[in-house]
């Protein structure tokens, strides 16, 4: 097309050409006679000159042409080039780029993936569309993952590839050493494959004693919650006769307090460590921060003192269930009885049932190893529908529940404390009604703090929540095993 073009427009500048020979020669008589043009002279010169300007706008559409395809030609030979130089050599095809809509949760959109993870784990709030559309945007934010890390894992490739072309790698190795991966010898060349994406957090316990007990919402405005209660009944009887004195008795009241108070953690961090990490550096401090921020909560609803801002966990509850079990050898035998005096005790003291029993992980494995004198295992899986166990085992997590026994169900929670007793050496196991224990929680805060530090290029990540744990509410519905039976199982 292009060679087409140029011989069409060659004619037309011939053909202009012979125009413009025959408008000179209407003109060359008038000149050397020093006279005007006659009227046919005047024609032909009108005709000529109207035939050669439209033969210049032929000739400008032509080079206009021309040029456009010469554009075309000259970029697909840079393409070309471009495809030799990066080892692609395939014919040139159409590119097509795909664009999606803005990902979940990128940077600046108005969705917050930690706020969303709340509202999973803990089944409630209202905000951002509820429980439900958090849980929508969640599985949503794992499709665009999927898709996403084989794609940053060709462009690594790409990059990588791209650095180590065209070097002459005999050229800058030392000739009495034969290259390897030893720094200095060649080394240097392989380089380290940092899996950013699948960076190794912190192993933290959850909170497993915090989400069993019954969860509520932190009104604002307030800093305790009271709750009245009624200490002295009233009372009714047998009318001795007609006539005779009916009983009664006059009826009190106290009240329980919980105090709200704050958790919070904070991190400074670089400037620079943020705008240059490939990683969103920011987003992997927040998620330990709100990690940690879940176990210490439910380390004060166990163990908390109630005290210098602390909750007041059920360890330190007044007036609870104590059982002692006092045993230099214990066995799970043995345990078994202080385990249904605990149950006992809240049914007798609470007229309710208890709901959950809570232990450490290593004490649940200690308990599943004990074998009978045949050197059968005491605790069987449910579904072996096995005969006369002292317990169930109905699942396998580290945490959350693991077993039961009778019907009440068996929780291993890792933040229940081993250093207790006389020789800080002690677990506890807690039976409970966990319905009778009331924590209130609000929602969880995050900020992002520049100026504070601004003088440094530091940035500071804070996160902090309010709650308030009511575990005082009725003490008789906890029951809590102690004493040297209890001692932290040996290898466990």
């Amino acid at each position: 097309m292009l060679a087409f073009l140029r011989t069409q427009l060659q004619e037309l500048l011939t053909q202009r050409a012979a125009l413009k020979t025959e408008l000179d020669a209407v003109l060359k008589a008038p000149t050397e006679e020093k006279r005007n043009l006659t009227p046919d002279e005047d024609k032909t010169f009108s005709e000529k000159r109207d035939a050669i300007k439209a033969k210049d706008a032929d000739i400008e559409s032509a080079q206009a042409r021309i040029a456009e395809l010469e554009e075309v030609e000259e970029r697909g030979k840079k393409a070309a080039e471009l495809r030799t130089q990066y080892g692609q050599n395939t014919p040139e095809g159409p590119s097509v780029t795909v664009v999606s809509e803005p990902r979940t949760y990128e940077r600046g959109a108005k969705h917050s993936y930690f706020l969303d993870l709340i509202r999973d784990q803990m089944g409630r709030g209202d905000g951002d569309g509820g429980v439900q559309a958090a849980r929508e945007r969640l599985a949503r934010h794992g499709r665009e993952v999927d898709t996403e890390m084989p794609k940053r894992e060709a462009r690594r490739a790409a990059r990588a590839e791209k650095e180590l072309r065209g070097i002459d790698r005999g050229s800058v190795f030392e000739k009495r050493v034969n290259p390897n991966r030893t720094d200095g010898q060649g080394g240097n060349f392989v380089p380290p494959l940092w899996l950013i994406d699948e960076y190794i957090d912190l192993p933290r316990f959850g909170r497993t004693f915090a989400n069993s007990v019954r969860n509520l919402a932190l009104p604002t405005g307030t800093d305790s919650i009271n709750v009245p209660k009624i200490a002295t009944g009233t009372a009714t009887g047998v009318q001795t006769a007609d006539a005779a004195a009916v009983t009664s008795q006059d009826l009190t009241d106290t009240f329980v307090t919980a105090p709200v108070r704050t958790i919070a953690g904070q991190q400074d961090i670089a400037l620079q460590l943020l705008d240059q990490s490939p990683a969103a550096f920011d987003e992997i401090v927040f998620a330990d921060l709100i990690a940690d921020y879940n176990q210490r909560l439910d380390l004060q609803c166990l163990n908390g003192s109630g005290t210098s801002g602390q909750l007041k966990g059920v360890l330190n509850v007044s007036g609870i269930n104590a059982v002692t079990y006092t045993d230099a050898t214990p066995t799970l035998p043995e345990t078994y009885l202080p385990f249904m005096q605990a149950l006992s005790l809240v049914a007798k003291n609470r007229k309710m049932m208890a709901t959950a029993a809570f232990l450490t992980p290593s004490r649940w494995y200690w308990m599943a190893s004990q074998l009978d004198s045949q050197n059968r295992p005491f605790i069987l899986p449910e579904t072996n529908n096995p005969f006369n166990p002292l317990a169930l085992q109905t699942g396998g997590d580290v945490e959350g529940p693991v077993g039961r026994v009778l019907s009440t169900p068996l929780l291993a929670d890792g933040n229940i404390p081993v250093n207790l007793g006389a020789g800080t050496n002690e677990d506890r196991i807690i039976a409970a009604r966990t319905s009778d224990l009331y924590l209130w929680e609000g929602s969880m805060r995050t900020r992002v703090l520049q100026e504070v530090l601004s003088g440094t290029l530091q940035v500071r990540l804070q996160v902090y929540n309010y709650a308030a744990f009511m575990p005082d509410r009725r003490p008789e519905a906890i029951s809590v095993i102690s004493g040297t039976g209890l001692i932290a199982p040996s290898g466990f």
